[in-house]
């Protein structure tokens, strides 16, 4: 007798349709949390103006001046503060004005302490410009269930023409470091999260000497530099760390390989030296010559001269000539030689 018992036929689940509706309610979750972040901000700016936030435990015990003037300012000097600054502020600062206590509150209620410590930069941050925020009416609520509430940034708060010395270029160095130029002496909208967010724009308000040291940067590195630097990285990039070509016979998959590299090398290479030629800058000037004195000079290699020895029976000569006289590129400075002529 057979006892072998049939498994029952399992339905057929919709993998894709099934997985897309986990990735909405992730969505959905993420965008509630993202607006109820702001929320939390605004309660907590709340509990300050209503002298409710127990700013004094911020500071140890021995310090005289426990003004909020002092959490952001050392005399004059704005303070660079850090992840460990915004611990402190969390659990001497926003745990006791939620009637919470320290102990053992990291293990206990590991998630709510994440929450703490994420908003609790932008809280410090509301705090050192309080002045600048309507707590009434900042926060935008979309109709658009699938939009997350964002938080309304007058001008003002980023505005530095008004004022003078440190915070004139202060104000203006956070400005130039967080918005676009197209978005000065507007109203900002943003969310909590996001590379432009609160969160964010928090952060980059306390490292002062960052915002700084990255606009000078900004200012001195453009796109194309990083862009070629990033190729030219001897440890990383690709055309620094290439030594030659793909080596390939003729009529060969390998020879398909090479036409490619060539294609693309001649393209950039041109590209490049059209970039540099049409720069009326002496530098561009400068860098044109010593271009065309290393082409000149691998044109002159014993390895070129026996290809056109195969290939041609033309007498042919690179080297440049000033005031008739030929200059042999391999043995001097052709810009200073140029200079002196």
């Amino acid at each position: 007798m057979n006892t072998t018992k049939k498994s029952a036929i399992q339905p057929k689940v919709d993998l894709a349709k099934t997985t897309w509706t986990e990735v909405q309610e992730v969505a959905k979750g993420e965008i509630q949390a993202n607006g109820k972040m702001l929320y939390i901000f605004r309660n907590f700016l709340n509990m300050y103006k209503q002298g409710s936030l127990k700013i004094n435990n911020y500071f140890d015990a021995k310090e005289n001046d426990k003004s909020v003037q002092k959490m952001f300012f050392d005399n004059d000097k704005r303070r660079t503060l850090i992840a460990k600054d915004f611990s402190v502020f969390t659990n001497r600062v926003l745990l006791p004005s939620l009637n919470q206590n320290l102990k053992d509150f990291q293990k206990d209620h590991f998630y709510e302490y994440r929450v703490l410590v994420d908003v609790a930069p932008a809280v410090m941050f509301g705090i050192a410009n309080i002045e600048h925020f309507d707590l009434s009416t900042m926060l935008i609520e979309s109709k658009n269930s699938k939009l997350p509430v964002q938080i309304e940034l007058q001008w003002r708060l980023f505005k530095f023409d008004h004022l003078q010395g440190n915070e004139q270029i202060f104000r203006n160095n956070l400005a130039t470091k967080f918005l676009l130029k197209t978005e000065h002496q507007k109203v900002y909208y943003c969310t909590f999260r996001g590379e432009r967010g609160l969160y964010e724009l928090s952060r980059t308000f306390f490292t002062p000497k960052k915002v700084e040291a990255d606009n000078v940067k900004s200012a001195e590195t453009s796109a194309i530099t990083m862009a070629v630097s990033k190729l030219n990285d001897e440890s990383n990039g690709h055309l620094g760390t290439a030594t030659t070509l793909t080596q390939a016979k003729e009529n060969t998959q390998g020879e398909k390989r090479l036409i490619n590299e060539l294609i693309e090398l001649e393209k950039a290479t041109i590209k490049m030296i059209d970039l540099i030629a049409k720069s009326p800058n002496t530098k561009s000037r400068e860098t044109l010559l010593r271009v065309y004195v290393h082409i000149v000079n691998k044109l002159q290699s014993k390895d070129f001269g026996q290809f056109l020895k195969v290939h041609s029976k033309a007498n042919v000569e690179f080297s440049p000539r000033v005031k008739g006289r030929p200059f042999d590129t391999s043995m001097g400075d052709f810009n200073k030689y140029l200079k002196q002529a």
